[in-house]
């Protein structure tokens, strides 16, 4: 059974109602993107056509993975690589590292939807790798071993 109130009180309930459901509704979304940015993704959504290293490229084809220059011996590790650079969730970033990270190699990811490449450089701080997109000061940790798995030492 609802409370009797005057018409005024009642438009005041209303309002109230009104403003609570607009915080929840703006407050959601960013609460969400806070915890998708936690887990960062290398690629996000998108999907992959290229990675360009110093030593190799590796590009989609009609027949599949291209690896230029041509090697076939090294088909396992251009499997290993791509697997690797498509599932890759990255920690919190950090906007400042002490001292700052000595950049080691870089690839070039083209994605598909994308005019522009994104260029993931790796970079090492007193034993620590990092690994930061070029056009943002943010740095993900990663393990020596992870490192190692996103830039094979065959492609630097």
């Amino acid at each position: 059974m609802l409370p009797k109130l005057s018409r005024r009180a009642w438009n005041n309930v209303l309002i109230f109602a009104v403003l609570l459901l607009m915080f929840l509704l703006y407050g959601t979304p960013q609460r969400l993107a806070d915890l998708k940015h936690r887990n960062t993704s290398l690629l996000g959504d998108q999907q992959l056509l290229s990675i360009e290293f110093v030593n190799a490229r590796i590009s989609r084809s009609p027949q599949g993975w291209q690896l230029a220059p041509a090697r076939p011996d090294r088909q396992p590790l251009v499997d290993r690589t791509l697997a690797i650079w498509q599932q890759q969730l990255l920690a919190d970033g950090e906007r400042s590292v002490s001292p700052l990270p000595e950049p080691l190699t870089q690839a070039q990811l083209v994605l598909a939807g994308q005019g522009e490449p994104i260029i993931w450089v790796l970079s090492l701080s007193e034993q620590q790798f990092y690994l930061s997109p070029s056009h943002r000061r943010l740095y993900y940790p990663v393990s020596a071993a992870e490192a190692e798995l996103l830039f094979p030492a065959e492609f630097r």
